[in-house]
């Protein structure tokens, strides 16, 4: 069985395809054997959040709306930097595997050329969530923010890596609105993340969050039987991304 060779400490929640840690990643991680996972699919804190400093549109040139957020919590304020776990993902993969990160826009580059000078990595996109109808700007001092950008990298150069070419030909962004159900503030579209794993993993493939959130990338897993292990330090979304992940998967034929 799979599941033993990871910790058992830390378990928050299992089903059949997967195992949901309640911790802080950096540690949960120590515990993981080396090149056991197929897929890394994450979206980490961008460290962007800024204090005091959401738009409020109630009654103001845009209608009654809800506030534009640009504090996202506390944990998007610099707790951790992408230094701190990416050498962690380099280790876990296979030879063959694929990293999928969503991240700050500015740094995106900087990381693409880390893996590719220090661990040999081979970038094959920088793709990109369109968003169908961003938020408005208050000021207008610039256009709207209707792009979240995602690195596509590989551990091995060539071919032979985890990319399910049979699906056909398909550009490197997914337009999608931003009018769905959050459970989290940064929470992205359960469209955009199957997408995302349909193309660049196989059925069975291991698949690893390590910034969980509420639970969508498990999500999606146990839609499309990928084997899965989720981290998220927070106790309030490891519980909402168990309630998410446990309507979902009694869903499914046994």
């Amino acid at each position: 069985m799979w599941k033993d060779e990871f910790p058992k400490e830390g378990i928050y929640y299992q089903t059949g395809n997967g195992i949901l840690y309640c911790g802080d990643c950096l540690e949960v991680m120590k515990g993981f054997p080396k090149e056991s996972v197929d897929l890394v699919l994450t979206d980490p804190p961008y460290n962007i959040s800024k204090k005091g400093a959401d738009i409020i549109r109630n009654n103001g040139k845009f209608g009654i709306s809800q506030p534009i957020k640009l504090n996202f919590g506390e944990w998007d304020f610099g707790g951790i930097e992408w230094q701190d776990f990416i050498d962690n993902f380099v280790k876990l993969l296979k030879s063959q595997g694929v990293l999928v990160l969503f991240y700050e826009k500015l740094k995106l580059g900087l990381i693409g050329n880390y893996l590719q000078e220090s661990h040999r990595f081979q970038v094959r996109h920088i793709g990109a969530w369109v968003k169908s109808n961003p938020a408005p700007q208050a000021r207008k001092i610039k256009w709207q923010n209707g792009l979240e950008f995602f690195l596509v990298t590989t551990k091995n150069k060539g071919s032979g890596h985890h990319f399910n070419w049979e699906l056909g030909q398909s550009p490197d962004y997914l337009v999608h609105s931003v009018s769905f159900k959050h459970y989290h503030p940064t929470q992205k579209p359960e469209a955009l993340i199957e997408w995302i794993m349909k193309y660049w993993s196989f059925g069975n493939d291991l698949v690893l969050d390590p910034f969980l959130g509420s639970g969508t990338t498990a999500l999606a897993c146990e839609r499309l039987k990928r084997r899965w292990i989720g981290i998220e330090i927070s106790e309030e979304y490891c519980k909402i991304a168990k309630e998410r992940i446990l309507k979902e998967s009694s869903k499914l034929p046994l």
